[in-house]
């Protein structure tokens, strides 16, 4: 009887444990598309660190369109990155 018991209790947390991660929150590897309000309207930013990045600043630095409705996604003030800048450093 010992012997039925612990299985089953085994066989219960082996249970909860895979249930546990099989509900687990799976989250997008691919980041949302981000917006720039230029003063008139949202435009796409880019990629972060290529096309532009955000310096410190208490406004909305970028912005996610959910459900038709822009959301601030990043604090900081939006900086295009001039990629045919040519680097001064040779």
């Amino acid at each position: 009887m010992k012997k039925i018991k612990v299985t089953i209790m085994t066989l219960a947390i082996l249970l909860s444990i895979g249930s546990a991660f099989a509900t687990r929150m799976h989250f997008d590897s691919k980041p949302p598309l981000l917006y720039y309000w230029d003063g008139h309207e949202f435009l796409p930013a880019g990629t972060y660190g290529v096309d532009f990045v955000c310096v410190v600043s208490t406004t909305a630095c970028t912005y996610t369109l959910v459900n038709g409705v822009y959301t601030p996604y990043q604090l900081g003030a939006y900086v295009a990155v001039d990629a045919h800048k040519p680097s001064k450093n040779k």
